[in-house]
């Protein structure tokens, strides 16, 4: 996984589609230099990377609300993320942490080596892009 702090990381990221996203991202955010202390970070996922591995980097585990506990498969499952969009390349998932608009948000490629149960989490609760 890598986890985008600053400008110097988008380079590591091998998606050209992901790393446009992430770039554009950053340019929005931020006039100068992003600042991910105060506005949040990006996280982009890799084949293989462990929902295990994601929860570390992130503080919580994207499959459950975070304040329920319950997972995305259940009943009772309401989702704790702002929105999951669904791009050509990847799913986009935010995440708003505190009132002052912290957050996170995730890119998750589209690829068979991707946790299946979040790919499916994704694919259940996305809207596409350029939808209404």
């Amino acid at each position: 996984m890598i986890i985008v702090h600053d400008n110097s990381t988008i380079s590591q990221i091998s998606s050209t589609a992901i790393r446009e996203l992430v770039q554009k991202r950053i340019d929005d955010f931020a006039s100068d230099d992003f600042d991910s202390f105060s506005l949040g970070f990006f996280v982009v996922v890799e084949p293989r990377d462990s929902i295990q591995a994601i929860h570390a980097q992130v503080g919580f585990n994207i499959l459950h609300n975070r304040f329920t506990g319950v997972r995305y498969d259940q009943t009772d499952f309401t989702p704790p993320f702002e929105f999951i969009e669904e791009l050509p390349s990847c799913f986009d998932m935010v995440f708003i942490l505190s009132d002052d608009g912290y957050g996170v948000e995730l890119f998750i490629p589209k690829e068979d080596c991707i946790e299946p149960c979040l790919l499916a989490m994704c694919q259940m609760f996305s809207f596409k892009e350029g939808s209404n």
